[in-house]
């Protein structure tokens, strides 16, 4: 026979939770903090998970009232940093006291939650209050505390809301009517039926046009000019080609003036008298060699080619 049971484990909708409303007047801090850590996962219910945020709401009043054993009051330091260099800061429990009472209860159960997001969850559900008031009466109908208008610190008030004033109707007037429009009536006479003249009787007859018209000699017409002979035109002179060079206008202008000198020397060759044949033609001196003289050799040298035969 199996005797092994089921782990139970509560669904959401089983999970009921309520508001606890704790006094720490005069109760040490450490065993304030371990009941309400406790409250607070639901470790006090039959339905605790430990997976599962199955606790109760805490309210703690009288904050300010809590006290410690021993020197603690002056030796017990609170550290913070600024994550700068040189930001750490500390403050003693007296003065944190004086301060800030609130802080210390909510540090001190913060220190005993899980610290993952079921530890953050949990630590929500926690309300300090320095007073013995809080604002929370209609979630926690047990405890028979003055209530207090909004929570501690001076909650922002209700937003007002904004009533639109409605804008007074326009009378609509009333729309003008306008007669209605007759419409003209045509009257269309009858015109008198116009009786048809014969076609005879409008053209008139061929003969008379003709002795109308005066007997006159036919206009001469005009003979138009006969095409002139391409020939008798004068010729069209092509305009001078402009030299692209510098060199080739030069050139140009060489031709030109060696055309212009031959012109002009022809008239007088024509006119110069003619040379007589019969003259000796002057031939032109000897033209001068210039191959070196042979330089006059001294008494007692060889000639050249001439072996010295001295033994």
């Amino acid at each position: 026979m199996n005797t092994a049971t089921k782990t139970y484990t509560p669904k959401a909708s089983e999970i009921q939770r309520h508001w606890r409303v704790i006094d720490a007047a005069g109760k040490p801090l450490g065993r304030l903090a371990s009941e309400v850590a406790q409250i607070l996962k639901g470790k006090d219910k039959p339905t605790y998970t430990p997976h599962m945020d199955t606790g109760d709401f805490v309210i703690v009043v009288n904050a300010s009232r809590v006290v410690v054993t021993g020197n603690k009051a002056s030796r017990k330091v609170y550290y913070t940093h600024s994550m700068y260099p040189g930001g750490l800061k500390a403050i003693t429990f007296d003065k944190m006291m004086a301060r800030h009472p609130r802080r210390i209860i909510e540090r001190a159960v913060w220190g005993m939650l899980p610290k993952n997001r079921l530890g953050r969850a949990l630590y929500r559900k926690l309300k300090v209050y320095a007073e013995g008031t809080h604002p929370h009466g209609a979630q926690a109908e047990e405890f028979a505390a003055p209530e207090k208008p909004g929570r501690a610190g001076n909650p922002r008030p209700p937003k007002k809301l904004r009533v639109r004033k409605e804008r007074p109707a326009v009378a609509e007037l009333p729309a003008e009517e306008t007669p209605p429009v007759e419409e003209p009536v045509e009257v269309t006479a009858e015109a008198p039926a116009v009786e048809a003249a014969p076609v005879a009787a409008l053209e008139p007859p061929i003969e008379e046009l003709a002795a109308e018209a005066p007997a006159g000699e036919p206009e001469a017409v005009e003979a138009a000019p006969a095409a002139a002979d391409p020939a008798e035109l004068d010729p069209i002179t092509p305009a001078p080609r402009r030299p692209r060079s510098r060199s080739a206008r030069a050139r140009e202008a060489t031709e030109s003036s060696t055309a212009s000198t031959e012109e002009q020397a022809a008239p007088e060759a024509v006119t110069a008298p003619v040379e007589d044949s019969s003259v000796e033609e002057k031939t032109p001196p000897p033209r001068r060699s210039r191959s070196r003289a042979p330089r006059p050799q001294a008494e007692g040298t060889p000639a050249d080619g001439a072996e010295d035969r001295r033994g």
